[in-house]
């Protein structure tokens, strides 16, 4: 989703399971003179949470225009003198005092792969005062191989299905590479081994978000491997949330890494697994057992041309195409305080391979006049 969709929050802010998790934690810690500041608010579920619990003051910051939206509920629910909504990216912004608990949501579906993390490791390290909570203050990530024949047909196995006559099965390596959200009603993969942690994080002290974990499975019973389930549990106050196929159900998702072509395992042989992601990086995993070895990423999950593999590179040297001209261009003249509408008939002027007419040229000048105008 995107998170400047007003409307797609919906399942942030009416998850139940999630939400009734957080408030348990956030009243716990929430006294007449507490000051929280609610990271990535969003709607701002969590801030007004602690708002209704009697915070002193609640500082929301969300970097989308949504937080607009978050201003008018708490005004309607008679918070509008203790809550402050900022709009911004935490990076960015200034608040006017330090705060005694930090909450967020951005630990995502598996822990690593926003990369918000660095985000509240600044807010954490710039704002909360000596002593003072985060929630979450830890989370983990945890794995385990399953059995989903179903889901492994649907998502891979379709494109070795000729449809009207068409062989699309050389796409089926794009296929096996992509990690898969699963949301459909009673999906329950069979899981061959006990959950193995991956990564145990400490919130409060952590400072690298690279993913470099290796583990093993002992399968309990034969069978065929499709993939692996990974999924993340955090630590809201004296109580640990989970998002796993076993646990309640949130919206947050275990995700799927295929391996293709499936792997046999045998009881009690051990199947080794590693997963690999460097901070604003690809997942790589691998499996192994009795031989087999599986290795998938998601890098290889889209085509790459060889011109764009070399633009990847860290010695690229490149020069700005004219898209990017006419983006260098109209932030100049944004600097200038030059009006919308004069800076795309400039454009269209002198760009004419990039714009053909004058309402989407003014469509794009402000485009770039949300992101980067103050």
């Amino acid at each position: 989703m995107s998170y400047a969709d007003l409307v797609g929050h919906i399942s942030m802010v009416f998850d139940q399971t999630r939400n009734a998790a957080y408030a348990a934690a956030i009243r716990k810690h929430v006294t007449p003179d507490t000051v929280v500041l609610d990271v990535g608010a969003g709607l701002g579920v969590l801030g007004l949470i602690a708002a209704a619990a009697g915070a002193r003051k609640v500082y929301l910051v969300e970097p989308e225009p949504v937080i607009h939206a978050a201003r008018e509920v708490a005004r309607h629910n008679g918070f509008g003198d203790r809550v402050v909504a900022i709009q911004g990216r935490v990076e960015e912004v200034d608040l006017p005092e330090k705060v005694d608990i930090i909450t967020s949501v951005f630990t995502g579906n598996l822990l690593y792969s926003e990369d918000l993390l660095p985000s509240l490791f600044l807010a954490r390290d710039r704002w909360l005062k000596a002593g003072g909570t985060m929630i979450p203050d830890a989370a983990e990530l945890v794995a385990a191989p399953v059995s989903a024949p179903r889901l492994h047909e649907d998502m891979l196995g379709t494109w070795s299905t000729p449809h009207f006559g068409l062989d699309y099965s050389p796409l089926r390596r794009f296929a096996c590479n992509k990690m898969y959200t699963e949301r459909r009603p009673g999906f329950l993969p069979e899981l061959l081994a006990e959950p193995q942690l991956l990564v145990a994080a400490d919130l409060m002290l952590a400072t690298k978000t690279d993913c470099d974990s290796q583990v093993s499975f002992v399968p309990k019973n034969d069978g065929v491997c499709s993939g692996v389930l990974a999924w993340i549990r955090i630590r809201l106050g004296d109580a640990w949330l989970g998002t796993g196929p076993l646990d309640p159900h949130v919206h947050w998702t275990p995700q799927f890494m295929p391996v293709d072509p499936p792997i046999a395992v045998w009881a009690g042989e051990l199947l080794s697994f590693n997963l690999h992601r460097p901070a604003h990086g690809e997942w790589t995993w691998r499996l192994e057992t009795g031989g087999e070895k599986r290795r998938h990423s998601t890098f290889l999950s889209q085509p790459h041309a060889l011109n764009d593999m070399r633009k990847l590179a860290p010695d690229f040297a490149g020069r700005l195409n004219e898209r990017a001209l006419a983006v260098r261009d109209t932030l100049s003249r944004m600097d200038s305080l030059t009006r919308s509408d004069a800076i795309a008939a400039h454009l269209l002027q002198t760009y004419p391979r990039q714009f053909s007419d004058a309402a989407s040229t003014l469509s794009f000048v402000r485009d770039l006049m949300r992101k980067y105008a103050q």
